[in-house]
């Protein structure tokens, strides 16, 4: 089931939409703040524009009654009696005029004694002596507000005569009329009311007078103790028959008595109400039309990246044309990035396809040289393990069979190192061509390596087909090939294995086809040999001898001995060859042509001629010391050694470590070492050299030397193979070739040393032909390093040969 996707144009529109509606609920809400605040600040200006008036128009019923009480009662006149009974009976006379005109209920004088001296009424509740006796002491007129069952206002102010005695005149009136003017400024109810608490500690509020007292009673039901702080601090707002009120409220200087205004504000909330619904209304509106907005521009980009995203799965299944058709939609008036991005990924889908052409094209190219040799245009090893699974897969269990034929140029690296790999190239070119004329219309013919050919026989029902067509190779080969006006005869080693319905893989053929080859070569080369257990069985023993070896020397079980070397002409002692043995705990002696082939191709060969090395020092210096010094040791170097990088500093360090004489060593190289790079031979040559070390060539004419390799390395001897000695008294031939070759060297003024001299009429006929030095079993067979000492006492008495005599 495929999960739930939020696509990424829903989230973008979710978000937008969020941070919208937050948008609006902001302004929304800011607004709605400003109008509140807007209204209670009007509802403040306005309670403190009723507080200003309530003491504007006290103020001026206060400066009315002085300056009417000052024209009624003559103050004036006063100031020149000498008492105020004058003063009294003008108060008496006036009184009714000043109550009638003055709006004043009461008149009252009292002396400096506070003793009544004249009062126009009756002893009334609406009188404060306190006030009288605070205008007495301070000599300056006072008032106040009185309310019992209603308030009046009460002035008290000083008046002197010319004796110089004070009294008080004091005044009451009505409040009603500072209630009316606050009622026609403020345009709003007004009213005084008492606040207390009864006897059983209840609150009770009482109206003393009001311009509306049936309004006032009803909203002061509705008004509990808290709402009534309310009022008195930011106003409180009623309901009341439809209409809606505010009422504010002021403490008079009457403890417990408070101004209330009460404004009918229904006009101004409905008004205000009015706004805050268009408000909202247009709040919700132009939110909904950004939603509709944003929804319709997220919508046209979601389908365009919907259809895009459908599209772009056509670039993994390379249907290039395919995704540029699908992707395609109008364009808006104004591109924006999904425009953008529809031609990028257009021109990635152009730059894919022409990439995945070049991929094709190069696929096959790099599919033709993994399959096939680039220089012999014939299929490769990948393209020879292809075939034979395919062939084997589909070889049936009848009398039909497969064969495969390992072949392997003879001596070719010998023509590739001294001609060069041009040349050497040239030359396999030449023979894949020879190759190819012997290869029949369904037999397939691979480049294996280097100068190894593979020829694959399927479905054959002869067998001896894979011998006659090893028979045609070698016969093909041998005929000269020319290059560059320059002949060359080649021989090939063939081996060959045939499957005949047993399950075989394609490694098992080619390797028992290998060995098989590799037989061959061990026997000579230039020849065919079919594949046997008994191959596998020598390499299984091979195996397990280099496993033997890479353990001998660390063990120990190596050792040397030395084969007295005599010259011919005097009989004297000249020297010794070091020949290496092995005593295996098991095997017990191992006789060296077993495992020096072995241990040439291991790389324990250059440990143990280094090992070599330090022994025949260490023999030469025992030698020394008994006394003997006309001699050499002979020591045979492989090819590896020759050319390691260690050799020259580690013989300078054993020489300098003995103290001994490069002079006393000799060191026999093959013939295989000296057909490597000239240059680099004799560049080794020159240094060891210089160290008084001599050279030999061993195994001479076994091997590809000639007369320019003598004439260019600096040879001391040249040691004749003792396969030329076994036969010089029978074959005139081999006599012959160790003639001439005795003469030969002779006139390059070097020694001749020959091996394998095992009886005296061969040591007569090397005298006769001038033979230098003689090695053998008739002189000595190869002595023990431990018994070398005794050997020469018994053999080479006084340094000559006891059996010259």
């Amino acid at each position: 089931m495929r999960p739930f996707v939020f696509s990424l144009p829903w989230k973008i529109l979710l978000a937008t939409l969020s941070a919208l509606l937050c948008m609006t609920v902001l302004q929304t809400s800011l607004g709605l703040m400003r109008m509140t605040e807007e209204f209670e600040r009007q509802q403040q200006v306005k309670r403190e524009s009723a507080q200003q008036q309530y003491v504007q128009q006290n103020t001026i019923i206060e400066q009315q009654l002085r300056v009417w009480l000052e024209s009624f009662s003559d103050l004036v006149q006063l100031s020149q009696q000498a008492d105020f009974s004058s003063f009294i009976h003008r108060l008496a006379e006036q009184s009714a005029n000043m109550q009638l005109h003055l709006n004043i209920e009461q008149i009252w004088l009292h002396n400096s004694e506070m003793e009544l001296l004249f009062s126009s009424g009756q002893k009334t509740l609406y009188f404060s002596p306190d006030l009288v006796r605070q205008v007495l002491k301070q000599q300056s007129p006072f008032s106040a507000n009185l309310c019992v069952r209603y308030c009046v206002k009460q002035l008290s102010l000083p008046v002197l005569n010319s004796s110089g005695e004070v009294a008080v005149m004091t005044v009451t009136t009505t409040l009603v009329d500072i209630l009316s003017a606050l009622h026609q400024s403020l345009n709003s109810d007004v009213a005084l009311i008492r606040a207390g608490l009864s006897g059983k500690g209840e609150a009770q509020r009482e109206l003393i007078s009001s311009s509306n007292p049936l309004l006032v009673n009803a909203l002061l039901q509705q008004v509990s103790d808290l709402e009534a702080d309310l009022a008195l601090n930011s106003g409180l707002q009623l309901y009341y028959n439809g209409q809606q009120y505010l009422i504010s409220a002021f403490e008079m200087q009457s403890k417990g008595v408070y101004l209330v205004v009460v404004d009918n504000i229904s006009d101004f909330v409905a008004t205000n109400n009015g706004y805050r619904r268009q408000l909202l209304i247009t709040s919700v509106l132009l939110f909904s039309l950004m939603v509709l907005l944003v929804y319709l521009i997220m919508r046209r980009i979601s389908l365009r990246l919907k259809k895009l995203s459908q599209a772009l799965p056509l670039l993994s299944q390379k249907k290039y044309a395919g995704f540029r058709q699908q992707s395609q939609f109008d364009a808006g008036i104004w591109p924006d990035e999904v425009d953008f991005l529809r031609q990028a990924a257009e021109e990635l889908s152009v730059e894919l396809e022409q990439l995945n052409q070049k991929v094709e094209l190069h696929t096959s190219e790099l599919e033709k040289v993994a399959m096939y040799d680039l220089l012999t245009t014939l299929p490769n090893r990948n393209m020879l393990q292809y075939q034979l699974d395919r062939m084997l897969s589909s070889h049936s269990m009848d009398k039909k069979f497969l064969a495969v034929l390992f072949v392997d140029l003879d001596d070719f690296k010998r023509i590739n190192d001294s001609l060069g790999h041009a040349q050497g190239d040239k030359l396999l070119k030449l023979v894949a061509l020879r190759f190819k004329d012997c290869c029949g219309t369904n037999d397939l013919l691979c480049r294996f390596g280097g100068d190894e050919f593979v020829f694959v026989l399927p479905q054959l029902t002869d067998v001896d087909a894979p011998f006659r067509l090893a028979s045609q190779i070698l016969q093909r080969i041998q005929q000269p090939l020319t290059i560059d006006q320059q002949n060359f005869v080649m021989t090939v080693s063939i081996g060959l294995t045939i499957s005949q319905g047993t399950p075989i893989g394609p490694d098992d053929l080619i390797r028992q086809a290998d060995l098989a080859m590799h037989e061959v070569k061990m026997n000579g080369g230039n020849g065919a040999q079919a594949y046997n257990l008994d191959m596998y069985q020598r390499v299984q023993q091979r195996v397990l001898l280099e496993q033997d070896l890479k353990e001998a020397l660390r063990l120990n079980q190596f050792s040397i001995s030395f084969q007295p070397q005599m010259t011919i002409a005097t009989g004297a002692l000249s020297g010794f060859e070091a020949l290496i043995r092995w005593h295996h705990p098991v095997r017990g002696m191992v006789s060296p042509d077993e495992f020096i082939p072995v241990l040439e191709q291991s790389k324990q060969i250059v440990p143990l001629g280094y090992w070599i090395i330090e022994a025949c020092m260490q023999q030469c210096l025992s030698l020394l010391h008994s006394g003997w010094h006309n001699f050499r040791i002979a020591i045979n170097l492989s090819a590896e050694q020759f050319v390691d990088p260690e050799l020259i500093p580690t013989l300078k360090s054993l020489l300098d470590k003995y103290e001994l004489q490069g002079s006393y060593f000799e060191l026999e190289l093959t013939e295989r070492t000296l057909v490597q790079s000239i240059e680099t031979m004799l560049t080794i040559m020159s240094q060891i050299k210089e160290m008084g070390i001599h050279f030999a060539i061993d195994d001479f004419g076994t091997g590809y030397s000639s007369l320019s390799y003598l004439k260019k390395m600096p040879m001391d001897c040249i040691k004749i193979d003792k396969s030329f000695l076994s036969g010089m008294l029978e074959n005139a031939a081999d006599f012959q070739i160790i003639a001439s070759t005795i003469a030969m060297v002779q006139k390059l003024q070097l020694q001749v040393v020959a091996e394998g001299v095992e009886t005296r009429e061969q040591l007569e006929l090397l005298r006769q032909q001038g033979c230098d030095i003689a090695q053998g079993y008739l002189i000595a067979r190869p002595i023990p390093q431990p018994e070398l000492a005794g050997f020469l006492e018994e053999h080479f008495p006084k340094g000559v040969w006891r059996g010259l005599k």
